[in-house]
């Protein structure tokens, strides 16, 4: 499904986030570039600059996350949400048509939402 793409892992927890890197090469990502923060991902925005999607942790305590993903979608790179709030999974007013799942996910779910949300992208 990812056929050899880039993807850009934001996600505070390194734990999860190496779950989600292996996940991601199970479904076909070439490069899996992680970050621990907005500022770490722009640091390395080389290493993922023409990513075919972006893994995105949202918190409503963490408006910089937000922000980021806000800024991934203007630019035109679909992303998708985590979070680990029950009510943010019913979705993110500032994120309107964004997915936002529930952590923890299995892969098949997140496999699911990727799938979904690159056949959005025009």
């Amino acid at each position: 499904m990812l056929n050899g793409r880039t993807v850009l892992v934001l996600e505070t927890e390194f734990i999860i986030a190496l779950g989600l890197q292996s996940a991601l090469q199970a479904m076909g990502a070439a490069h899996v570039v992680l970050a621990r923060s907005p500022d770490e991902a722009n640091q390395n925005r080389a290493d993922w600059s023409n990513a075919a999607l972006a893994v995105v942790e949202v918190e409503i305590d963490r408006p910089e996350l937000i922000a980021f993903a806000q800024q991934l979608e203007q630019s035109g790179t679909p992303v998708i949400g985590l979070t680990a709030d029950s009510m943010q999974a019913q979705g993110v007013p500032d994120l309107p048509g964004t997915p936002i799942l529930l952590k923890p996910l299995p892969d098949a779910e997140l496999a699911e939402a990727i799938r979904a949300r690159l056949d959005q992208k025009p």
